[in-house]
């Protein structure tokens, strides 16, 4: 902060001083042209002002060299140019150190000649410039803050994203809406599924959070709690606006149905197999008794492994 600060202040002064080396070197040029035109008016007056003349013997007058100055002044202020401040010593303000002061060459003598103070910059004008500094200093300090806040919070969110991705937990997202199964950390994937196993597989998840240890058998009739799940979800799809023709028969093709759940959940689970344990109704494997003892059921599932949108 401080190096920024410094570098800030130091190209300040070097442009500020710049500017003062060449306003003035311009001022200058401007204060000399003057003087030349204002001395060439003055030389044309002679004849007119009343000076002291020691080879003639002639005392001049000061009131009358006090009246021409007056004049000549406010000609002068006119067309911007410098103010005469004396003529041959007779002057209409204190004469200082700080005044030019130039002598008019005329065939019988020089003639002192003395104009207002040469170009200055007052008090009033470097506190402005300081305070612009200050102002200035303060400005992009502010900014230097700003792009670090900035650069900190970038910093700490890319820092705790890979701990917050980490830290999210893939489930299975049924969208009523359009009808699809996806995942809460995809929300491009989403594979479409029919009404009856999209109810079914609804009906069956809620049937076995609540009976986490049911074993439901093909070869033994879906339990009538299942069934009036399913209804209930495939009414709430007629309520979303879903055309629907018929109400299907849930106690049939139940093999099918399953089936059809399986497949979306193996484009849906492609990348996450660990999940499988979790949302896909087991297949029977083998003949005799080991399919008869087989439960499609999702002995694996809790309440908050599933996210049901229009529900």
């Amino acid at each position: 902060m401080k190096k920024y600060i410094s570098i800030f202040c130091g190209v300040f002064s070097i442009l500020l001083a710049v500017f003062f080396m060449a306003n003035t070197v311009q001022t200058q040029q401007q204060e000399k042209l003057a003087q030349l035109q204002i001395l060439n008016r003055i030389a044309l007056d002679l004849p007119h002002i009343n000076l002291a003349n020691a080879f003639l013997s002639h005392s001049g007058s000061e009131d009358d060299i006090k009246h021409y100055i007056a004049q000549l002044n406010q000609q002068l202020k006119a067309i911007n140019l410098l103010e005469v401040i004396a003529i041959d010593g007779i002057s209409i303000k204190a004469v200082d150190a700080r005044m030019a002061t130039t002598q008019l060459v005329t065939p019988s003598r020089n003639i002192t000649v003395v104009f207002s103070q040469a170009h200055h910059y007052s008090a009033a004008f470097f506190i402005v410039v300081i305070l612009m500094d200050v102002l200035a200093s303060v400005f992009i300090v502010s900014l230097i803050r700003m792009r670090d806040i900035k650069i900190s919070t970038l910093s700490a969110v890319s820092e705790d994203s890979p701990e917050q991705a980490e830290n999210i937990v893939s489930i299975v997202r049924i969208d009523l809406n359009n009808k699809t199964l996806g995942l809460n950390t995809n929300q491009e994937l989403a594979i479409v599924l029919a009404n009856k196993p999209l109810c079914f597989y609804l009906a069956l998840i809620e049937f076995c959070v609540e009976h986490p240890d049911v074993t439901l058998n093909q070869n033994k009739d879906v339990p009538d709690e299942l069934i009036e799940l399913a209804n209930k979800y495939f009414y709430r799809l007629t309520q979303l606006g879903h055309t629907i023709r018929k109400r299907p028969n849930f106690t049939n093709s139940l093999e099918k149905t399953l089936s059809e759940i399986r497949a979306a959940l193996d484009e849906v689970l492609i990348e996450h197999s660990q999940l499988k344990e979790i949302y896909y109704p087991p297949k029977a494997h083998g003949e005799g008794s080991r399919s008869r003892l087989h439960s499609y059921g999702l002995s694996n599932i809790k309440a908050d492994d599933i996210e049901v949108i229009g529900k």
